[in-house]
């Protein structure tokens, strides 16, 4: 299980020469800055387009043993192709030695140009892995026995992904790039207290919706110690760099831009696969990070169980569900992401087909291309072996005409298997052969891939089963390329609300807020096993011109999630920038965020206030249930 090449980023640009204008020389330390940020938010260093050439080689130039054994394990990005980078977060103490460091985070990131899409999988840091030569460990001791360079060759192994790019930054640095951005929003969903010198990370935050800086957004990314350690962390490492994302367009950051580039040049180490980049290659990437907005970023989980090895506690691997987190990587679903926003509301899909009631003047289906008279060259850009063969088999049994030759495609990182037609004559066999292979998408040749056939398949990760004329699957595969299914793209089956309707629980915990400069709501529906924690208010800092009012409320499932209420009088938060669809429920029109399928935010505005529910950071309210307590919201008199 092994995935080849993918496509983007790093860099070449322009050598120095006369020293430029001062106007030019400030706007390339703002690209510079851009890049930094970026890399830091996304893992996409490319912002090669406004740099000089020495500034942005100088960033990336394997210059020890170490970093060449690093870079020779990364596979060169292709322009116009999906790249991946692996960011790794170090506790490296320096003058330490090698031996004190440790990888702290590890974080495949996913800039998708042909699914306009950037993925996030975390891989959890005591995930119980083979670590070559070294036997089974916690995958984060791969990086303190080898450094980056074992760091990708394990992660390699365990995903069957290939690496573009990896980013290795240390605890100072993030600290630093965060406090030189002025700080970052975080929607925190409980308080976070443990004291100095306890042998434990200290941390101090209050829950709310707040500003953190450094220190707090780092102590908040790393806390572990609570009923699902890993996995709730890795949430919370997500929501910190989806803070970093909306900073990257806050007002202000021009003016930090030197001290940011000071402290990501000190403090990071960035590598390329196969050296330098084409600039237009790295250009084109920032340009689609920038432009995608947050609904475009899919967290992805790898939902494990916990376990034990020896004394040690663990996260055990388990190959199917690995296998299911790297396919959801690949290709998460806008469409799956809108229809389980459709189905909450009630909505039919913009792209539902018409229902025909009088189907005596329906218009007659097109004909069907006789799968005898295309012929079909397949090739392999899954990276499985054997999905080439595979699918020659399949198209075989239905009656295409298939080349017997096989080989692999330009890069074996398709997500989805793409079918590719001469010219327009074969466009209508495409789209037949399309419509019986449920997940793929039909393209006009192109450079990539040459072939004489009217048809060329080439074979991704999903998108391998083929449909007979009947409808039933010909040689469905078991296992990891099986077929289109992905669990994370499945919308939810409609259930009813897990709450419970009481508008005298928790009422009196609302007496302690006090006055605020707007409405004080309360919930009087609540998730059914939910207990309440505290209501606190507080003030939100909005600069030089004064405070917001703001109070939250933490409940607390019987699971031992989190979730909660928030009100301010801040009309317009960043946290409510992008939703994934607005919709009037009664008296009010709410804003609905989406994580993939999951509800993850429930907002309105209400008089002079601003309101809204948090799901759980890992999203385990149901989608039913968050808006049942929404609607459930009413005036505390």
């Amino acid at each position: 299980m092994t995935h080849t090449g993918p496509g983007a980023p790093f860099g070449e640009s322009n050598p120095g020469g006369e020293p430029p204008k001062r106007t030019r020389r400030w706007l390339r330390r703002l690209g510079v800055i851009l890049l930094v940020l970026l890399a830091v938010v996304l893992g996409a260093v490319a912002a090669v387009a406004f740099l000089a050439k020495q500034e942005i080689n100088d960033l990336v130039k394997a210059e020890t043993p170490e970093q060449r054994a690093t870079q020779s394990q990364l596979a060169k990005p292709l322009a116009g192709k999906p790249t991946n980078i692996l960011v790794l977060g170090s506790d490296h103490r320096t003058g330490t030695g090698d031996d004190d460091r440790r990888s702290d985070t590890m974080l495949l990131v996913r800039l998708d140009p042909q699914n306009r899409s950037i993925s996030m999988l975390s891989i959890p840091r005591d995930l119980y892995v083979n670590i070559p030569g070294h036997g089974q460990s916690k995958i984060n001791d791969a990086y303190s026995l080898g450094g980056a360079e074992l760091s990708v060759k394990t992660i390699k192994e365990v995903t069957g992904l290939d690496v573009n790019f990896t980013m290795d930054i240390d605890f100072k640095g993030f600290r630093g790039v965060v406090d030189t951005l002025g700080g970052i929003w975080v929607d925190v969903d409980r308080d976070y207290l443990i004291g100095e010198n306890t042998g434990i990370a200290a941390i101090d935050v209050d829950a709310g919706y707040q500003r953190l800086y450094g220190k707090q957004a780092l102590q908040y990314a790393r806390y572990r110690h609570d009923g699902r350690s890993d996995f709730n962390r890795i949430a919370r490492q997500q929501q910190v760099l989806a803070g970093l994302k909306k900073q990257l367009g806050a007002k202000g950051v021009a003016s930090n831009i030197p001290g940011l580039f000071r402290v990501f040049r000190k403090n990071t180490t960035v590598l390329a696969g196969g050296g330098e980049v084409p600039a237009g290659v790295l250009y084109n990437y920032l340009r689609l990070a920038l432009a995608l907005e947050a609904k475009d970023v899919y967290q992805i989980e790898y939902d494990g169980t916990t376990g034990t090895a020896g004394e040690q506690s663990i996260v055990e691997y388990e190959q199917g569900k690995m296998d299911a987190a790297v396919k959801a990587f690949l290709s998460p679903s806008a469409k799956a992401r809108e229809a389980s926003a459709d189905q909450l509301v009630g909505k039919q899909p913009a792209n539902a087909e018409p229902v025909v009631t009088d189907k005596s003047n329906a218009a007659a289906p097109p004909a069907v291309p006789d799968p005898a008279t295309i012929s079909v060259t397949v090739l392999n850009g899954s990276g499985v072996g054997g999905a080439a063969g595979g699918m020659a088999s399949k198209l075989t049994g239905v009656g295409y005409k298939v080349d017997p030759k096989q080989s692999n495609a330009d890069n074996s990182n398709y997500a989805n298997t793409k079918i590719f037609y001469a010219d327009n004559g074969s466009k209508p066999a495409a789209e037949a052969l399309s419509a019986s292979i449920s997940g793929s998408s039909v393209q006009a040749k192109d450079v990539s891939n040459a072939f004489t056939t009217k048809l060329l398949v080439v074979v991704g990760r999903t998108g391998t089963d083929v449909k007979a004329g009947s409808g039933s699957v010909v040689g469905a595969d078991e296992g990891p390329s099986g077929g289109e299914e992905n669990e994370a793209n499945a919308v939810p089956i409609k259930a009813a609300a897990r709450v419970t309707a009481d508008a005298e629980y928790g009422r009196d915990d609302f007496s302690t807020v006090g006055k605020l400069a707007f409405p004080v709501l309360y919930p009087t529906v609540r998730e059914q096993s939910s207990s309440y924690e505290e209501v606190r208010s507080y003030k939100i800092a909005k600069g030089e011109k004064g405070n917001y009012d703001a109070y939250r409320l933490v409940a607390q499932t019987g699971e031992g999630d989190y979730w909660g209420l928030q009100g301010t009088n801040w009309p317009d938060p960043p946290i409510l920038d992008s939703p994934t669809r607005e919709t009037r429920v009664g008296n009010r029109n709410y804003k609905l965020f989406f994580n993939g399928t999951k509800l993850h935010v429930v907002a309105w505005r209400e008089g002079t206030g601003t309101y809204w529910i948090s799901n759980s950071v890992l999203n385990n309210l149901s989608n039913e249930t968050m808006l049942a307590i929404a609607n459930g919201v009413k005036p505390y008199v």
